[in-house]
């Protein structure tokens, strides 16, 4: 039995049962899933789960209402009787002018799009979903034991896990949209606590990737119990105002945050900074900011988004100058602009909505010694406390509890706890004076490390 037909076979029949029903279009996303997840503690396993789960989503739309739901049973009369029942549902929601089943007039592909193995940018790897559950769950273990075993300050750990996932997404709708494509992905992540006589501390490590044999258990525990050990001694320094180094993993949250706001969908509904800006500074020149959905190896990396429009290269904002949001069809056609091919879905059981794919800053030439070089007195942040919920979505403004290092002539120095760190986030954009060039992934996001010309600290 072909599985890649079968299930592409199921969601065309879906389409077909709609424009039978009587709706204007319709769009069907079977997304078929294999996952595990280990969680180890002491040594031991804790918890292991393995999952696999297939299903579909369908949005039909009608007279300009569009209805969606989903189902696990993909048995053709299940199908039959989700799509009846969403045809006959339709009638009863709201109109909406922009909403839109995508065509060729939007950007789809005419006739699909290219499959298999020689159309593929992003990362498969039949070993994710392969390898034993008995070979995962001793990557686990060794990835503990290597953090635990690492230094003899480790006093034991707090979390680790191991996780991994392969997709397979199948879409279909009734303006030409017909194709399947693959992605996967496995990782890991530890937190230790470090003691030294009466105190403790703790640090942390993750990695992601999208093969199996490109992760390193030892690796991650290695760093994460380097993490908990360097924070030993923190303790809070006077308040001051310094030029700050942010490190990449700090750089992705601080992105991840901007991202939310360069929707198109957070702009239409008045919830962005960044709404009105296109053609302006909002940060330094040495700062571009691109959202690149065919990055060849990427996590999140694809041939087309949730709704069928072919993925593209997007700069939101290029050497400081906000250039574009991002789209899907529906944003598109309430803004009066193309999409951008960022329509992400979450499962078959997501409608889907605006997203990012593989975001990163772009890189400079700096090295980390570089980028630290020329600070008499500074802060290293590696460590921030509910970074969305501290910064104000109306202003910018933010106060963050944070943990680092100080930097003294160069160099990092003691470790810093108690802190923290405040300003606004456009004018630590446009602070960014450094660079550097380690462009560090996690998961689908990326920064190196970069410098901000001058930041408040609120210490002791």
């Amino acid at each position: 039995m072909n599985a890649k037909k079968d299930y592409l076979d199921i969601a065309e029949y879906a389409v077909g049962r709609a424009k039978a029903a009587g709706t204007a279009a319709a769009e069907a996303c079977v997304t078929d899933t294999e996952s595990t997840q280990v969680t180890v503690s002491g040594r031991e396993v804790e918890q292991m789960n393995a999952v696999k789960e297939a299903g579909i989503g369908v949005r039909v739309m009608r007279d300009g209402k569009m209805a969606f739901g989903s189902t696990n049973d993909l048995s053709r009369g299940a199908v039959r009787e989700l799509v009846e029942g969403l045809a006959a549902k339709a009638v009863y929601h709201t109109a909406d002018e922009f909403n839109v089943i995508p065509g060729p007039e939007d950007g789809t592909a005419a006739g699909g799009w290219p499959t298999g193995a020689d159309a593929e940018l992003g990362v498969y790897d039949p070993m994710v979903a392969e390898t034993p559950v008995q070979d995962k769950i001793r990557t686990a273990l060794r990835m503990e034991a290597a953090g635990l075993d690492a230094d003899p300050k480790i006093a034991g750990s707090m979390i680790a896990f191991y996780q991994d996932g392969t997709t397979y997404t199948y879409l279909a709708n009734s303006n030409g949209v017909r194709g399947w494509f693959r992605q996967s992905g496995c990782g890991g992540g530890l937190e230790l606590s470090a003691a030294d006589a009466d105190e403790r501390e703790s640090g942390s490590f993750t990695k992601v990737v999208g093969r199996f044999a490109e992760f390193d258990p030892e690796e991650v525990g290695r760093k994460a119990a380097a993490n908990a050990v360097a924070m030993l001694g923190a303790r809070p320094i006077a308040s001051c105002e310094v030029p700050l180094v942010v490190s990449p993993e700090i750089g992705t949250q601080i992105l991840s945050f901007v991202a939310g706001m360069l929707s198109a969908d957070a702009v239409q509904k008045g919830r962005s900074l960044f709404a009105g800006k296109v053609g302006t500074e909002v940060g330094a020149k040495g700062f571009t900011l691109v959202d690149d959905g065919r990055l060849e190896g990427g996590l999140d990396t694809a041939p087309v988004d949730g709704e069928g429009i072919p993925r593209q290269t997007t700069v939101l904002i290029e050497k400081g100058v906000l250039k574009t949001f991002l789209y899907d069809c529906y944003c598109a056609r309430k803004g009066k602009a193309r999409s951008t091919g960022n329509r992400s879905r979450s499962g078959y059981g997501s409608m889907g909505a605006v997203g990012t794919t593989n975001l990163y800053i772009k890189p400079g030439t700096a090295s980390e010694e570089e980028v630290l070089a020329g600070i008499d007195r500074g802060f290293y942040l590696t460590v921030v406390l509910g970074l969305f919920a501290a910064i104000d979505s109306a202003s910018g403004d933010f106060s963050i509890p944070s943990a680092g290092f100080l930097i003294e002539k160069g160099q990092k120095t003691i470790p810093v706890r108690g802190v923290s760190i405040g300003g606004n986030l456009f004018q630590l954009l446009k602070d960014v004076d450094t660079v550097g060039g380690n462009l560090t992934w996690f998961q689908s996001v990326a920064s190196p490390t970069f410098r901000v010309r001058s930041v408040a600290i609120a210490g002791k």
